[in-house]
């Protein structure tokens, strides 16, 4: 359900704020609230709510909702999971637009849970309310100061521009006091059974004092509403930040085709992610240091180009290093940079990008200061980086050898248009005070956070439209054999992929040791021989593939030790007999599959094909619908790419013919789109440059 404005505003921004169960008494979750509400300088009403009635914390307290004066734009409820959705319900009938429910005992417990929060639901969406929860810590609006949180606020939290939303309560406390980012807003949303992130980023999209959401993921359960809500993002001139959890292999569905482990629900997320222009991250480390520089920034970027100042030869290698693993270009600096870089370092100094001061600015922060200006100048440069180790543990007279280097950056930064950066090598940060020296730079953390960071700030991704997708006419014949549930044998799977416009081998299926003597001499030497069974996916396993054979006496020889392999492999499987094929030679071999994802539906898998392919796990996978262009830039991220443009002196593949394929692999899970679960076309051969593709082998599974 999505909650209007209104509704979010109410729970967002509230201007009175109910408590039922309102208690002084110590460790209970309304307690919390109540001294929250008050230390943080609520300038609402706070209206406690206890059948005892009485003052709470010098407030004086209703014996109900409908007892009190006014009616709050929300309610804290803070009384056990069995009596909540009674107390929601009579807020619900007195027009009370949003809730904070903090109680667990929920969907996250077991089946009276899920009753009591579908239940819950109901009411929401029945009177339109925005609601927090269930199971959760609640939020804190900190330029308000409403704090409509069930455990302990540091007083050390400060207002900032960075929005935090986390379904986990732990992450939310983490993040939240890192000390780093100053927070406009920090959200535990805990089950999120009827608000959840796609309400919340579409609120803080239109929030003035707001620029950065970051948002810790556990599960998106609506890509169209969370879609819906980056479009106000961007429109918004806005950025989301994003860290999931359950993003190891551990999480992901197998299935029996390739795709299933060469593309997991990781994958997925990622694709989806690219597509709405969400910044992901890997790690807090990686959201600590992102957060913090787009909430540092001033001003775009005027190139990509990244300088790295040090004071160190090995140190800024080290960067370099680095900085080549996350993608950054360090561009040479031109030649008018050089020459002055030469006038104001030693002559055993080597002018060039990345740059090692030498230690003559220990003596002369004045020369940092220079150097700075003079790379900033550089019109390949768009970002700089200042790599300075100053680590805590170094005593007071150390660490004073760095503050001057610390001041240079920051007075810099601070008149600079070229975005300039205080790194820390390590991710324990600099000595306080060189730390304090460099107040007002962004100051960033470790090394791989760090650039990783940087990377995100020069090549956000960008929010795309999905293709088109073209309408395809699902067959009845195909229809119904997809609805029977069974995988497709190779020889059924080919044909469907033929009805749909994808070039296949030429074969006959020979059931005795004549017929595929016949078939052999028919389709012309040399031939494959398959197994041909509905269960026998992976058909080289069990002994069941021949290649190359190139004589009758050769193929009479392999139909019976086929047959009599696979009988040996699976005695229980239905062998309907040997499959003879074209042998297709001179091609680059290619994985072509789709895999079912939810929520996001059914994606594509392309990447490196043949036998090794789990070995060689080289894929790029996108969520449905592909077209060319995408299918292009698909290719280009994986070794396919070089392989198909003919490296090292081979012959140029028909790459466009592979695009093409994948867009009617597109186009086909469209027109059968609830019928099937995975396909495996592997491999396909890349025929040279004008000559086409062919698929060698392919397995459907249909969706059950």
């Amino acid at each position: 359900m999505a909650a209007s404005l209104a509704a979010m505003t109410a729970l967002m921004a509230p201007r009175s704020v109910a408590i039922v169960g309102a208690t002084e008494r110590a460790g209970a979750a309304s307690s919390f609230v109540m001294r929250n509400l008050m230390a943080q300088n609520f300038a609402g009403h706070i209206l406690p709510v206890n059948p005892k009635g009485g003052t709470i914390f010098g407030h004086p307290a209703a014996p109900s909702l409908g007892a009190l004066d006014e009616l709050p734009d929300v309610v804290v409820i803070g009384i056990a999971a069995d009596r909540v959705n009674a107390a929601l319900r009579e807020a619900a009938e007195a027009g009370i637009k949003a809730a904070v429910v903090l109680a667990s005992g929920f969907a996250e417990l077991d089946e009276e849970g899920r009753s009591r929060q579908a239940e819950l639901v109901a009411i929401a969406a029945r009177h339109g309310m925005a609601v927090c929860g269930p199971n959760c810590l609640g939020l804190f609006n900190l330029h308000s100061g409403a704090a409509l949180y069930s455990s302990t606020l540091s007083r050390n939290m400060k207002r900032g521009p960075l929005a935090l939303v986390s379904h986990s309560g732990a992450s939310a406390i983490a993040l939240g006091n890192t000390g780093r980012v100053g927070l406009s807003h920090i959200v535990s949303s805990g089950n999120s059974a009827t608000t959840d992130l796609p309400d919340y980023i579409g609120w803080l999209a239109q929030d003035d004092a707001t620029r950065v959401i970051g948002i810790v993921v556990e599960a998106i359960r609506d890509p169209q509403a969370f879609a819906t809500a980056m479009d106000a993002v961007h429109a918004a001139g806005k950025t989301v930040i994003a860290l999931r959890a359950g993003r190891s292999a551990g999480g992901q569905r197998a299935t029996a085709a390739h795709t299933g482990a060469l593309a997991g629900s990781n994958d997925a997320y990622a694709s989806f992610f690219r597509r709405t222009g969400v910044v992901e991250v890997s790690d807090m480390d990686g959201f600590v240091e992102t957060a913090t520089l787009f909430c540092g920034i001033r001003a775009g970027p005027p190139c990509k180009g990244v300088a790295v100042i040090g004071v160190s030869g090995g140190g800024v290698a080290h960067v370099a290093d680095m900085a080549d693993e996350a993608g950054l270009d360090l561009p040479a600096f031109a030649p008018k940079t050089v020459a002055t870089l030469k006038t104001l370092l030693p002559p055993f100094a080597s002018p060039q990008n990345p740059l090692d001061t030498t230690g003559v600015v220990f003596a002369d922060a004045s020369i940092y200061s220079r150097v700075l200006e003079t790379v900033a100048a550089d019109p390949s440069v768009g970002v700089i980086v200042a790599a300075q180790d100053a680590p805590p543990g170094l005593d007071e007279a150390t660490s004073a050898e760095y503050v001057g280097i610390a001041g240079a950056v920051a007075r810099f930064a601070g008149t600079s248009g070229v975005p300039t950066i205080f790194m820390s090598n390590l991710s324990a940060g600099h000595h306080p005070a060189v730390r304090a020296a460099a107040e007002g730079a962004i100051v960033l953390n470790g090394t791989r956070a760090g650039l990783n960071a940087v990377r995100a700030l020069l090549d956000p991704p960008a929010p795309r439209s999905p293709p088109p997708t073209r309408q395809t006419v699902a067959e009845p014949r195909w229809t119904a054999l997809l609805a029977d549930g069974k995988r497709l044998t190779e020889r059924d799977a080919k044909a469907f992929c033929a009805a749909n416009g994808m070039a296949v081998t030429r074969e006959v299926l020979a059931t005795t040791v004549d017929a595929a003597a016949e078939a052999a001499r028919s389709i012309g030497f040399p031939i494959a021989m398959k197994i041909e069974s509905p269960d026998l996916p992976h058909k080289t396993e069990a002994g069941g593939v021949r290649l190359g054979i190139g004589s009758e006496l050769g193929t009479r020889a392999a139909f019976e030790e086929i047959m009599s392999n696979a009988r040996a492999f699976a005695p229980e499987a239905k062998l309907h007999g040997v499959l003879v094929q074209e042998m297709v030679s001179g091609g680059i071999e290619v994985l072509l599959g789709l895999a079912r994802h939810e929520p996001f539906g059914v994606g594509m898998v392309v990447g490196v094909g043949g036998v090794l392919v789990e070995l060689v796990a080289d894929a790029a996978f996108e969520l449905l619908p592909v077209d060319r262009t995408l299918a292009l830039d698909m290719i280009a991220r994986t070794k396919l790419g070089p392989l198909l443009a003919g490296y090292r002196g081979a012959p140029k593949a028909d790459v466009n013919a592979l695009a093409g394929i994948m867009a009617a692999l597109s186009d086909l899970a469209s027109a059968y789109r609830d019928r099937i679960e995975a396909i495996d076309l592997n491999p396909v051969a890349v025929l040279p440059s004008g000559k086409g593709v062919r698929i060698l082998d392919a397995l459907v599974i249909p969706r059950v």
